[in-house]
């Protein structure tokens, strides 16, 4: 390729969301450049917990060939601050070999057309006529920059995104956000010298502890069938957190013991999804657009649903001849409906969570004040039902623990407008959506004064 080229769509980051972005636009025909800032042979190496619930899958409608799968979940054990006590969350999931899965996912979109930009890093956004008309990336180890055209792009660099940050800031999809809507993480992969206990190896196990992880989790991930493991922990991301990296050594690194395979660490989007995933001809997929369960920072499966409904509708807008955000608009009220909507009540529960102590904790899980079965539901549909309160209730009343009650139904409250106002209220228009951002704020605001929520300051990006 010269320095000038020209695409249908130009897909920005080789994770799981531009891989599937990219592999649905080649499939229908379009011409698609992927642009990665690393070699072909490093796609994939993005450190997580490698965990995807079955249910993404389904409603993608196809499944990950064997060989990319390293183990199957029957559940999350979710323990408690002293380890005494904990409770299982059913619901099947598998636990992948990113690198193996990505790199298919990549296969498939080059057997489809894609062509691979790999060490190449974008540099700078050229907007012509109020829309994006080119972006200039720069290739490793060859002079100058290149200038690559394109009908529309799509924004799947991760959770500093390349794209969307060189955007107007005027343009809602450019929203900065703030540091405490992330967490930061470390996590290493083990070949262990002591497998894990049979009755351990079928979860995905979630330690709560806010002295290891405050605002956050550690957790332990079996992989094949418990020789392997994937431990690491995340903390709110904060001016005065402390380094994951310091405290897994300081919690974790002595407590297992094994041959290092892969260690490494990275932000975590856990809030509500952008305000729009697209505007004018750009779509935003993935961390890049916050498509991750706020409470349990797993994203993977919600980041390929993302992707392929914002790349079906380019796609769509592309046959029509028109590409901006009115014809873009659907994917919006359709990744709502699929999983935003979700992602905003858990929002609201997010902040509160990072807000109890360890002894609150303690507390839930020791006493059973929450089954197995609520929080399945609050992961599966995003929101506390009237049954879970009125358990909860007669739960409560039998410990003396009035004020947990009723902060909680302050949060299921806050969770049920949040809901509302995305599955309801979302604009049928985008010169409606300031509007709405402005009511989203408000609640959101409300929600956090109620509560005591620092919001901290925005990104330096």
């Amino acid at each position: 390729m010269g320095n000038n080229h020209s695409f249908d769509v130009i897909v920005v980051g080789a994770g799981i969301a531009g891989l599937t972005a990219s592999y649905v636009l080649a499939k229908k025909g379009f011409s698609v450049g992927l642009v990665e800032s690393k070699p072909r042979s490093l796609i994939g190496t993005k450190p997580c917990g490698d965990a995807i619930g079955l249910h993404h899958f389904e409603a993608l409608g196809w499944f990950p060939p064997q060989d990319t799968i390293d183990t199957k979940f029957k559940g999350v054990k979710i323990v408690s601050p002293s380890e005494e006590h904990s409770l299982i969350v059913y619901g099947e999931g598998v636990g992948i070999d990113s690198r193996k899965f990505y790199q298919w996912l990549l296969k498939q979109g080059l057997e489809e057309g894609v062509e691979l930009l790999d060490n190449h890093t974008l540099v700078s956004v050229k907007v012509k006529d109020d829309k994006v008309e080119a972006v200039l990336v720069k290739e490793k180890g060859r002079p100058g920059l290149k200038e690559i055209y394109a009908k529309a792009f799509i924004d799947a660099s991760g959770a500093t995104p390349a794209l969307r940050s060189k955007l107007p800031r005027e343009w809602p999809i450019s929203e900065r956000p703030y540091m405490s809507d992330y967490n930061i993480a470390y996590r290493e992969v083990l070949e262990l010298e002591e497998p894990i206990a049979s009755e351990d190896k079928d979860y995905a196990i979630i330690y709560l502890n806010q002295e290891i992880a405050p605002g956050g989790y550690w957790w332990l991930f079996p992989k094949r069938n418990g020789v392997i493991g994937n431990i690491g922990l995340g903390v709110i991301w904060s001016p005065t957190s402390p380094n994951p990296r310091n405290n897994y050594y300081k919690y974790l690194k002595n407590r297992f013991k094994g041959k290092l395979i892969d260690a490494g660490g990275g932000l975590v989007p856990t809030r509500r999804p952008l305000p729009t995933l697209v505007w004018r001809n750009v779509g935003v997929v993935g961390d890049a657009a916050y498509t991750v369960n706020p409470v349990h920072g797993g994203g993977k499966g919600s980041s390929m649903q993302a992707a392929t409904i914002v790349a079906t509708h380019i796609a769509n807008a592309l046959e029509e001849g028109r590409v901006n955000e009115e014809t873009l608009w659907g994917a919006n009220k359709e990744y709502i409906k699929a999983y935003g909507a979700k992602q905003a009540g858990l929002d609201i529960l997010r902040m509160y969570l990072q807000k109890l102590s360890n002894e609150d904790l303690e507390f839930i899980l020791r006493k059973k004040i929450v089954s197995g079965e609520a929080v399945y539901e609050l992961g599966t549909h995003g929101k506390l039902r009237d049954e879970i309160i009125r358990s909860l209730r007669i739960a409560l009343a039998l410990v003396s623990r009035p004020g947990l009650l009723n902060q909680l139904r302050v949060v299921k409250k806050f969770m049920d407008d949040a809901e509302k106002l995305y599955l309801e209220k979302y604009p049928e228009h985008p010169s409606e959506l300031n509007k709405w951002i402005k009511d989203v704020e408000y609640l959101w605001s409300k929600y956090r004064s109620l509560i005591g929520f620092k919001l901290g300051p925005k990104v330096p990006w």
